[in-house]
């Protein structure tokens, strides 16, 4: 496998099958792996929500939802989201307006890795959208700043 491809839960699978292995230990089914990685995944989830950073095992980084400025610059304005039900009620083009914007974010300049650069991090749809959830319930997340 190249750099380009990604890697899914049976690939992970695989690689422990062959650790326990090397190991000489006996290894758990795939669906107990599944339900053990899962609820490891919800729980970061739910910690990362609440404006906490969790730290990644073996010095890989951080994971943290951050705040950004929105710049809007008109001659990006084709870049601009649009929000469709505004413009159909007032008959003309309406963007979406905040001047805050949030996102996940793995803080790859704490992670000792070879070929970090290679590595991107990008969480399932659900995490980004509990975002909003967690904004609509009084978290407040810090503004980033590199």
């Amino acid at each position: 496998m190249g750099y380009t491809t990604e890697k899914g839960l049976r690939d992970y699978y695989e690689y422990y099958v062959e650790t326990c292995k090397k190991h000489k230990s006996e290894p758990q089914n795939y669906k107990v792996f599944a339900k053990i990685i899962r609820q490891a995944n919800l729980i970061i989830r739910d910690q990362v929500l609440t404006n906490d950073t969790f730290k990644l095992p073996y010095r890989l980084g951080e994971l943290k939802i951050i705040k950004f400025e929105n710049a809007y610059n008109a001659e990006k304005q084709y870049k601009w989201k649009v929000d469709y039900k505004k413009s159909k009620e007032l008959g003309e083009i309406v963007y979406y307006g905040s001047e805050y914007g949030y996102r996940w974010k793995w803080i790859k300049s704490k992670a000792v890795v070879v070929g970090k650069m290679y590595y991107h991090f990008k969480p399932v749809r659900m995490a980004s959208r509990l975002i909003n959830k967690a904004i609509l319930s009084g978290v407040d997340y810090y503004k980033y700043n590199k």
